[in-house]
């Protein structure tokens, strides 16, 4: 194959945009034979007359509204188009998206999937929503730089429970509220640690809350969990999310309590690297073990550790290299 001329063009620089552009796309640009250029959301996009006969494939994180219709169409024949996209975008009533629950911005996301020449997607569950609005879907599961590996989390001296998340999640949190509830009430000396949103509200008890880092790395670095949580509410949203949460826990030497439900029972080994639960009781129990067993946290967090070592980007950037090849050759 010829070597191709690719641009990536990121939405913004927030985790989405960093594990799904800026990440692979540094690697790219590292390793693959093609030229790869990621584009700033600040910088003017190409033209038609520009991108002709000189870019081979341009890559769009989850273009929207009149503003993106018109982009594609504008560079339609003149380069092969990909969408990536990693949320549910068109089912969002339970997710607190409420800019798209305009069935006209819904209507202008189905017609940017239909306009591409390929779909890339984080979840096998989130290709088949989309799946009725275009064919040439390529899963490409989140991966994590290898020295996340390496990083020595805070140690604190009280045990910390935690959980990452944003505003959405508020459905998830209810999930765990009771038992996170009786974990508070029942050891004084455990702190309830959030990052993204403060969940303390749900939970009635005042938690440890830090707010979000724009930058992942430092994002990172707040992380000083022994044991996370992973809850994950029943809606259909929720199904087309990733394991991302999970798989960092586990980069991190993290122990997961999570729901046995999707995203996270494609990931969690239950047992060995956390605990997958379907009931308030599991919750619960399975909280009071990795509280009152360090060595089960230690096994687990090293078990997790070695799962996540086969999820870095050093190795499947070649899983984005191989997509945006095939979409040329089609």
């Amino acid at each position: 194959m010829k070597t191709l001329t690719l641009i990536g063009c990121p939405h913004s620089y927030d985790g989405s945009s960093y594990y799904r552009m800026w990440l692979p796309f540094t690697h790219l640009t590292k390793n693959s034979r093609h030229i790869i250029y990621a584009k700033t959301p600040e910088q003017p996009l190409p033209t038609a007359e520009q991108v002709h006969g000189e870019v081979d494939v341009m890559v769009f994180q989850r273009p929207a509204g009149p503003h993106g219709t018109r982009m594609l169409e504008g560079l339609l024949g003149h380069t092969k188009l990909v969408y990536e996209l990693d949320d549910d975008m068109l089912n969002v009533e339970s997710a607190g998206l409420p800019h798209l629950y305009d069935d006209r911005a819904r209507e202008s996301i189905r017609r940017c999937l239909r306009l591409c020449d390929m779909v890339t997607v984080s979840s096998p569950h989130l290709a088949e929503i989309v799946r009725p609005y275009n064919d040439n879907i390529v899963v490409l599961p989140n991966h994590i730089k290898a020295g996340l590996l390496d990083i020595n989390r805070p140690r604190r001296e009280r045990l910390t429970i935690g959980w990452a998340g944003g505003t959405t999640h508020a459905w998830d949190i209810e999930e765990v509220r009771g038992p996170l509830q009786f974990i508070t009430n029942l050891y004084r000396d455990i702190d309830i640690h959030f990052i993204g949103a403060n969940h303390s509200p749900i939970v009635g008890h005042p938690c440890r809350w830090t707010k979000w880092e724009q930058d992942v790395g430092h994002y990172y670095k707040h992380i000083d969990f022994d044991i996370a949580v992973a809850p994950s509410a029943d809606n259909l949203f929720n199904r087309s999310k990733t394991w991302l949460r999970a798989l960092e826990m586990g980069a991190l030497g993290i122990p997961v309590v999570a729901s046995n439900r999707l995203p996270y029972s494609e990931y969690v080994v239950d047992g060995k690297t956390g605990f997958l639960v379907n009931s308030q009781e599991e919750w619960r129990d399975r909280l009071l073990e990795l509280i009152n067993d360090p060595e089960m946290r230690a096994e687990m967090g090293a078990a997790g550790k070695e799962q996540a070592a086969g999820w870095t980007i050093e190795e499947g950037w070649r899983l984005w290299e191989s997509a945006y090849e095939s979409v040329v050759d089609d």
